[in-house]
């Protein structure tokens, strides 16, 4: 046991050895490879899925901390063998003991410490312990704005563009070079949207904080949130990727979309396959599916991060052409890849123009980017199809704009091509790649309530975006910090019902059928391919007022993933209220109720979702017996327009497990509106008469009275 407990010193030594000089390798390869990214970037990247990393990245991982702390490691290994064998051997072990833990730990000291100041990490996890409520308070819900889409619906087509700044151009074009290596770009933001009203040079978009890489960026553009709390932990799961997030792909997708994303690498990478995949239901064309169909060179064709932007441009001609023969409008996605840093892909279209490989590999971007535009408007879906051009983030690469004037003010690259709209006043606007999300939907001609979508405000209207209304520091500043609103968003499970219901993505319809002789409600369940997957599916059930089931059923998908049911309906009566209930089954067989709507059953039931809401203040009731006949009044209702329909039920001892559902007239005049009823009691016991009274409205159903004695 004495031997075994040296061993295993010996053996703990070495991989203690071997951490630490990884650790400071790590340190120091990260700073040198990316010197311009923040701290939130990198806890991103440690938490999501490395899978479809470009070669160059892993190799350079390999030669510069790999090697290198195999190298330490075996080097102190050796001179411990060595000293073994010389007399005095405890001495000078000890000796060698002592000043390898000195030389480790005063190279991981300073290590760490160059790394702490230059990510300034004691300041990132210090802001996180303050809790913010500004995305809360300023966060405009998908979910809970009027949305409305042109009758002719616009097609999309949205390219995200690696590393591309409008910095790129020059001077006298708004860019901080002396020559412009992106002319075609130049020109086609110039011509088109920039926001730049009377300015006759480029105007992008200024990078917030949570969106200063490819995955923030995009997320940034698509839904109008940084990508904070947790994401990148939930990405790294490969199960959800927001959610709690209602985002660009989620809309056009009810609105009957076709989405597809092309990009050139692994959709895996930082979670774009779960993103896209969750919200929208993109089909996800990337290296792995155009090398399992067959479409590149050979089965171990592999560049740069995958396959080149030329490829990706040429696919993308084929995937155009066959959204638009399918006669649905379509959003196609790309994302090209050439312009990453460190010094972008050199690809056989690209020319020696400006000595410097990055400043070509734009150039060569920027030629494509024209030719494939030039074709696209040659299509004849041209003409009813918004085109949006945004860099995803600032270039990371460390040395390419190292001499520009460092009070430029660097923004990505904007310009929206052939949009529905133009901006309502003609100037130059400050705004942030968040701002993009509803600009885009404003493009292609959709009408926005409030102009303003997630923390992004439409640039065609005349609203301030945020960093207008209060300063991009200020900003910057609040989104870095903890905000419990985005760990929700982020973290949320649909079985939580604590935080965001299945009701805010799930959408239940209503119809009717006969069939032998019985009447039967056909229910339709959509909205399912933003759900969990957990969910293993659905069962609906209808419920009288006591909560007897009158009919339920498992529900069946479809083809275009709609689940339904046929519950019976024959024997219900036209006035009485029903509820329609969804559950959700999770893996075990357990059941999780995710929907409820209630209302009249009728020729068709008018179902409210139910939601807590308070009853109107001040209702003046009154219940009063004539004879045979129960009078019933209610007045004094705030925002009476709102309200859709008031209701009593009648009961008494006897009845009191099948009571009377009555609709209440209204009337309106000089006093304001009142709700009546006459109800027929002549069988009823009049000492023991009970009325119970609800209000409906957009914000739900509430009871707002119970009568104590009626006389």
């Amino acid at each position: 046991m004495k031997k075994f407990g040296k061993v295993l010193l010996k053996i703990l030594a070495v991989l203690l050895i071997f951490l630490v000089a990884m650790l400071a390798f790590a340190a120091l390869w990260t700073m040198d490879t990316w010197q311009n990214n923040t701290m939130d970037q990198i806890m991103f990247h440690i938490t999501s899925p490395v899978e479809g990393t470009s070669s160059d990245i892993i190799v350079g991982f390999v030669l510069k901390v790999l090697l290198p702390t195999i190298a330490v490691t075996a080097a102190a290994v050796i001179v411990k063998l060595v000293l073994k064998k010389k007399e005095a051997k405890q001495k000078a072990l000890r000796t060698a003991n002592i000043v390898t833990a000195v030389v480790l730990a005063a190279f991981l000291g300073v290590s760490a410490f160059l790394f702490m100041n230059k990510y300034k990490v004691i300041e990132y996890f210090s802001t996180k312990s303050v809790n913010s409520d500004f995305i809360k308070d300023n966060y405009a819900d998908p979910e809970k704005t009027a949305i409305t889409f042109p009758e002719k619906k616009r097609n999309l087509i949205y390219i995200y563009l690696e590393s591309v700044e409008m910095t790129y151009a020059d001077k006298k074009s708004g860019g901080a070079l002396e020559y412009n290596c992106i002319p075609e770009l130049t020109k086609l933001a110039m011509e088109n949207d920039c926001f730049s009203g009377n300015n006759e040079k480029l105007n992008g978009a200024k990078v917030s904080f949570g969106a200063t890489y490819t995955m923030g960026g995009m997320v940034a553009q698509s839904s109008g949130l940084p990508v904070v709390g947790g994401v990148g932990n939930a990405a790294s799961q490969q199960e959800s990727f927001y959610p709690g997030a209602t985002v660009l792909g989620d809309i056009l997708k009810r609105e009957g979309y076709n989405n597809e994303l092309m990009v050139g690498s692994k959709v895996e990478f930082g979670g774009r396959g779960v993103y896209f995949g969750k919200h929208g239901d993109y089909k996800l064309f990337d290296y792995t599916y155009a090398l399992k169909n067959k479409m590149l060179p050979s089965d171990d064709y592999y560049v740069w991060w995958g396959f080149e932007d030329q490829k990706l441009f040429t696919f993308a001609k084929d995937e155009l052409k066959d959204l638009a023969s399918k006669g649905a409008p379509f959003n196609l996605t790309l994302l090209t890849v050439d312009s990453h840093f460190e010094d972008g892909y050199v690809c056989p279209l690209c020319k020696d123009e400006y000595g410097t490989q990055y400043a070509n590999v734009m150039a060569c971007s920027s030629r494509q980017l024209k030719e494939f535009i030039d074709w696209i408007k040659q299509q004849d879906f041209y003409e009813n199809t918004t085109i949006v051009l945004n860099g995803d983030h600032l270039t990371m690469d460390k040395d390419f704009l190292a001499s520009i004037d460092a009070q430029y003010d660097r923004r990505t690259f904007t310009a929206i091509i052939n949009s529905a709209v133009k901006p309502e006043e003609n100037k130059a606007r400050e705004y942030n790649t968040l701002d993009l999300f509803p600009t885009t939907l404003a493009a292609m001609g959709c009408k926005i309530e409030g102009d303003r979508l997630g923390l992004g405000t439409n640039l065609y209207s005349s609203k301030k975006t945020l960093i207008e209304e209060f300063g991009e520091g200020y900003v910057n500043g609040e989104l870095a910090k903890n905000s419990e609103f985005m760990n929700s968003i982020s973290s949320w499970d649909p079985f939580d019902f604590n935080t965001i219901t299945y009701q805010k993505i799930l959408n239940a319809s209503i119809q009717f059928g006969t069939a032998d002789n019985k009447k039967f409600a056909v229910i339709g369940l959509s909205g399912t391919e933003n759900i969990n997957a957990k969910t293993t599916g659905f069962i609906a059930r209808l419920k009288d007022e006591e909560g007897n089931i009158l009919d339920s059923s498992d529900m069946q998908i479809d083809e275009n993933r709609v689940y339904n049911a046929n519950l019976e309906v024959t024997k219900i009566g036209a006035t009485k209220l029903v509820t329609l209930e969804i559950s959700a089954k999770d893996a075990k067989g357990a059941e999780h109720l995710v929907y409820s709507e209630n209302g009249f059953f009728g020729n068709h039931i008018v179902f409210e979702r139910n939601r807590k809401v308070k009853p109107s203040a001040k209702i003046n009731t009154s219940a009063v017996i004539d004879g045979k006949t129960l009078t019933v009044t209610a007045s004094g209702f705030e925002n009476p327009n709102d309200i859709s329909l008031v209701y009593i039920y009648v009961w008494d001892k006897k009845s009191v497990k099948s009571p009377q559902y009555i609709l209440l007239e209204r009337t309106e005049d000089a006093n304001g509106v009142t709700y009546s009823a006459n109800v027929d009691i002549s069988r009823m016991k009049k000492d023991s008469l009970k009325v119970r009274l609800y209000q409906k409205a957009s914000g739900g159903t509430c009871k707002v009275w119970t009568s104590v004695d009626i006389k």
